[in-house]
């Protein structure tokens, strides 16, 4: 690896920065999709949901995929205007300041570090059970863990567009795999193919047992927004980042819906034994394979764990751009915000992310247990009650932030982001209410103390660094966007720029 030193990057003498326009819209709606993990949401997600939703499983999701609808609506007009690695506490500071700014930061933050440490973990347990079951190889999920993790972060730090493209091969792979999966299941299921799977009433506890179910549908879309965060890598970000966030929305959506059918038509989840059969699976995939499919299965366990990867390499990608982000502006240590001198990456919060998720993964599977969805399962919950509250914030933000620009749509601008946020309460109350069983009945005190662990910082910072709180938001992707045009006018596009044709997009 070459040197790690920060050295200017030949141009004005300036210090290395993260690498302008190198990505592509195809670039920007792998990472979005990646972090949604198509493959592990409906390996992990959905059997976690069908336990409540029943026959509802399909349309649990169906009603995720709208929430997520909304919030995305919100995520493609503030990224038409700032386009920024620091995407929601970038929104959320430009519109309500910069305390609403800060927690917003600090949430996200938390939120995807979290999640980063559930995937170190399940990455590790996955790819050792099947080892185990395939090869009879007893290998211990921490070294596998260790090996997966450490691949990404030479990935990750390496280059971004291999990362990406990675993603891009890899989701290609695994969606195919399972939607063929799920098609022959449909073909095959006779009459387990049934419209009962839409009647949100058919949960075995009626419509209450579907609404815990979206909950498990909302963690599935979780990181849509991704791209965002690549509003300063990514040429012409202000057509190519909205674009790329509706385009993975739209397509893992319909992915969901379509694969979860087939699951449940192929389980026959509208009676009382397939539904049991289906709870009683160690692995629905394998079993749905085994059942329609078998020369399959191999298959679908190597795409399980091309998804897992592909997730955490996403996942990781996303969350040290947002520590960047905010590192930069003075919120998290500054060496946090150190760009590698030969491949432009933020290497420091790399290093410290991975770090963060080997010795929390461990420690958290000694306390939690150490199965696939145990540490994931916790991590994830807080997780999602973290962004839950920043889509809300973000949402809020995006009325009054609309409120006064030419362009502001009363559909658009109020109407969507008030739905969005009506429909993210009940999953909101859904993960943090009390009487959970041992962890899940921690998540709202850990989200809880975060908050109030920020509150400290927030006031530290406002005692001893006021413009560092004033300055929060500020760094946008179109001053370092035009700075690299003028080096480079291939990194134009013709949607901004006056005399230039928008570039072909590629791999």
């Amino acid at each position: 690896m070459a040197s790690t030193s920060s050295v200017p990057d030949g141009v004005g003498g300036q210090e290395p920065k993260l690498e302008r326009g190198i990505l592509t819209l195809r670039n920007c709606i792998a990472l979005s999709a990646a972090v949604m993990a198509p493959v592990l949401a409906v390996i992990l997600n959905a059997p976690a949901a069908g336990s409540s939703a029943g026959a509802a499983l399909p349309v649990a999701f169906i009603f995720a995929f709208v929430a997520a609808l909304f919030v995305g609506n919100t995520v493609i007009e503030f990224a038409k205007k700032l386009p920024s690695a620091g995407s929601f506490y970038t929104f959320v500071s430009n519109s309500f300041g910069s305390m609403a700014g800060f927690f917003t930061g600090w949430l996200y933050f938390a939120a995807f570090v979290a999640l980063t440490v559930g995937l170190f973990t399940a990455n590790g347990v996955f790819l050792a059970n099947y080892l185990g079951t395939t090869f009879n190889l007893n290998v211990s999920w921490v070294v596998t863990a260790l090996i997966l993790v450490g691949l990404a972060m030479v990935l990750s730090v390496r280059s971004i567009k291999t990362s990406v493209r990675l993603d891009l091969v890899l989701l290609g792979l695994e969606m195919f795999i399972f939607a063929l999966l799920a098609a022959i299941a449909i073909v095959r299921a006779g009459d387990g193919n049934s419209l009962t799977y839409f009647n949100p009433a058919s949960s075995p506890t009626g419509v209450t047992g579907t609404g815990l179910a979206v909950v498990f549908g909302l963690l599935s879309f979780i990181g849509f927004e991704a791209a965002a965060v690549l509003g300063e890598e990514t040429g012409d970000p202000k057509r190519n980042v909205p674009l790329a966030v509706r385009g993975a929305l739209i397509g893992v959506g319909v992915f969901f819906v379509f694969v979860l059918y087939g699951l449940a038509a192929g389980f026959h989840l509208n009676t009382a034994q397939g539904l049991e059969d289906f709870l009683a699976s160690p692995a629905q995939f394998s079993t749905l394979a085994e059942m329609y499919a078998p020369w399959l299965k191999q298959p679908v366990e190597l795409a399980a764990i091309a998804g897992l990867f592909s997730c955490l390499l996403a996942v990781l990608n996303t969350t040290v751009r947002v520590m960047y982000a905010m590192a930069r502006e003075g919120v998290l240590p500054s060496p946090l915000s150190r760009v590698h001198g030969s491949f432009y990456s933020p290497y420091v919060a790399i290093y410290a992310l991975v770090g963060l998720s080997i010795a929390g993964g461990i420690a958290l599977a000694a306390w939690v247990g150490s199965g696939l969805t145990d540490v994931y399962g916790f991590t994830g919950s807080i997780g999602t009650v973290a962004i839950v509250l920043v889509y809300i914030l973000a949402n809020l933000s995006l009325i009054k932030y609309y409120r006064t620009q030419p362009e502001y749509s009363v559909w658009r601008h109020l109407v969507l982001p008030i739905l969005g946020t009506a429909v993210l309460l009940y999953p909101l109350y859904s993960v943090s209410s009390p009487g959970q069983s041992f962890p899940y009945n921690l998540v709202l005190y850990v989200v809880v103390g975060w908050v109030l662990l920020g509150l400290v910082a927030y006031l530290w910072l406002k005692r001893v660094s006021p413009e560092k709180l004033a300055a929060l938001g500020a760094t946008m992707a179109s001053d370092e966007i035009d700075f690299a045009e003028a080096r480079d006018a291939s990194l134009s596009s013709g949607y901004d720029h006056p005399h230039g044709e928008a570039p072909r997009d590629s791999l």
